[in-house]
């Protein structure tokens, strides 16, 4: 049996609202999309990470440190158009599997990638992956900034919720933040993207919800994973931080 060809693509826009210009802001010299980019490329489950965006100027920047990037449409709504997009353009080869990995994880954990990936090599049937983590802080059960999921008992995701779920009449003993990392087989992506908003995906304003309003199933992953999605300045500073605080990083900032 042939093995699964998995392409890692990272959606990348220039146009952010909460933080202007956020993937071209710097974290020790290296653009935010650089590190992100990084992280990808150590997942061993990939066989190619491509950047993809509407900016020039992203695409140049992206060139400059030899990442593999693509241009694509202005008219793009959503990162998973954009992916969607990217996956059918790609040459080299027609993935099977395809990741969308958010541009402004530049703490996105390897593992996590690899798990969301061999989840779909694994269960032939399925046509999206995801992963989640239990919630240890308290606070961020009421942060709506914060996807909350709630799962069947084989990990199967049964919904998606800015608030807090379950509702904690009886005492709930594991909540589980969704990090927003998904697997999609290739067909079923380009399928996806052509799919209408739904109620549920408007209301909350989680686009994952319009694959379950459709029927279809979310196999999740659940691990211990440490990563930090930047939003807002405060984030970014808080990543800094943490790469300041880590040899590794700053090793890695010296020798390139």
């Amino acid at each position: 049996m042939n093995k699964s060809k998995v392409l890692g693509v990272i959606p990348a826009r220039l146009k952010s609202t909460r933080l202007p210009r956020k993937m071209l802001l710097e974290i020790f010299g290296k653009p935010l999309i650089y590190w992100t980019w990084k992280q990808a490329k150590k997942a061993k489950f990939l066989d190619a990470v491509i950047i993809a965006t509407d900016s020039k100027e992203i695409f140049d920047t992206v060139r400059g440190f030899g990442a593999e990037v693509m241009m694509t449409s202005p008219k793009c709504k959503t990162g998973s158009d954009r992916v969607a997009e990217a996956s059918r353009k790609y040459k080299k080869f027609k993935p099977d599997i395809v990741i969308n990995i958010q541009g402004d994880e530049p703490m996105m954990p390897p593992k996590a990638i690899n798990q969301v990936a061999k989840i779909l090599v694994d269960f032939k049937d399925l046509v999206m992956s995801s992963v989640c983590v239990p919630i240890t802080n308290k606070e961020d059960l009421n942060n709506h900034g914060i996807p909350k999921v709630v799962l069947d008992r084989n990990n199967y995701a049964l919904y998606f919720s800015r608030f807090s779920i379950p509702y904690p009449r009886e005492q709930v003993k594991r909540y589980f933040k969704h990090i927003g990392l998904y697997g999609f087989k290739y067909n079923f992506l380009q399928k996806f993207v052509k799919f209408k908003k739904t109620p549920l995906e408007k209301a909350e304003s989680l686009e994952q919800l319009r694959v379950l309003e459709n029927g279809y199933k979310i196999k999740m992953g659940i691990g211990k994973y440490n990563r930090m999605e930047v939003n807002e300045k405060n984030e970014l500073d808080a990543v800094i931080k943490i790469f300041k605080d880590k040899n590794d990083f700053k090793k890695s900032n010296r020798n390139k």
